[in-house]
């Protein structure tokens, strides 16, 4: 245990006898609040906490174990707003485990990053840990003493992971969870499935009792039929965090949808026996009309850009 956590542990132990401490009891407080700056900071901060304690740890699923007639009498000293409130939230607390006080009161608020279509953002994050969030993309970051969080609500990231062995980096998304020690690796949350791809390092990925190992330059597909791991080009991979979108033998189909992600005018098949055609090539992400212009030059496809979406058709 670090020297903040046990000068927190102590702290909660002297706030939850405050209020019947005896003569020898109160001068030992005293004393130990004295000792150090940080024991007097810690004390105040804990004790500051106490109100919003008691709604936070009320809807917290942790602590539904905790006895009905305990949180009711903490809900009560909360509302009559008597001297002995914020030590019955101590002493609540202390029954549900020091670990998750000194994590609560550790803990800042989530960081929630998003943007917009088109768009790509990159972000350093507290620990030293990169970010490129693509287009239509969301996630929240939460980081305590001993956990690095992130959960991906939707679209895709990169993570470029700052080592440190004591704080695993956790990626959520869906019913699924990476975790990382030192590495770099893509998150994509689609509709139906998870996406994960390592390009250095090693993850572990995992969904419900399924668990895999992932390697360098291989991608795992979360899904309701578990998870299935596929070999990847990397170069490939990792073309959109420079902007590019690049395809190697890649059916029409899946160069539709992934150039859809990053335009407002939509390219469209007329004809799903176009859909398993292949099309080579780098573009510009969002650029449609030149990803329809070079399916035009080198495939059996004409080109019909008169209406709101740019529709491709057989010769």
């Amino acid at each position: 245990m670090s020297d903040s956590d046990r000068i927190a542990e102590q702290a909660i132990k002297y706030l939850a006898r405050s209020q019947i401490e005896t003569p020898s009891q109160r001068a030992e407080r005293e004393a130990w609040l004295a000792a150090d700056p940080r024991h007097a900071e810690e004390y105040e901060r804990i004790r500051g906490l106490s109100d919003r304690m008691v709604d936070v740890f009320r809807d917290n699923p942790d602590l539904q174990a905790s006895s009905d007639k305990t949180l009711a009498a903490l809900d009560r000293a909360r509302r009559t707003r008597r001297r002995w409130a914020w030590s019955a939230a101590a002493v609540v607390l202390l029954s549900v485990g020091t670990t998750l006080v000194v994590s609560f009161c550790s803990s800042p608020a989530p960081v929630g990053l998003a943007t917009e279509l088109g768009e790509r953002r990159t972000e350093a994050l507290a620990d030293g840990s990169q970010l490129v969030l693509n287009t239509e993309s969301a996630l929240e970051v939460r980081y305590t003493r001993r956990r690095r969080d992130v959960e991906l609500q939707r679209g895709e990231a990169q993570f470029d992971v700052a080592r440190d062995a004591s704080r695993p980096f956790v990626v959520h998304v869906g019913e699924g969870t990476v975790t990382a020690l030192g590495t770099r690796f893509q998150v994509r949350r689609d509709a139906d499935a998870s996406i994960v791809t390592l390009l250095e390092g090693k993850v572990e990925v995992a969904d419900g009792q399924a668990r895999r190992i992932l390697q360098p330059n291989e991608r795992a597909y979360l899904s309701r039929d578990g998870i299935s791991v596929q070999a990847i080009d990397p170069d490939q991979a990792s073309g959109w965090v420079g902007g590019w979108l690049k395809f190697t033998g890649t059916p029409l189909r899946q160069v539709v949808a992934d150039a859809n992600r990053y335009s407002l005018r939509k390219l469209r098949l007329a004809d799903p026996g176009l859909a398993d055609i292949k099309l080579s090539g780098s573009f510009r992400a969002g650029d449609s009309a030149a990803i329809a212009s070079t399916a035009a030059r080198i495939l059996p496809i004409r080109v019909d850009d008169s209406g709101p979406d740019i529709v491709l058709l057989p010769q």
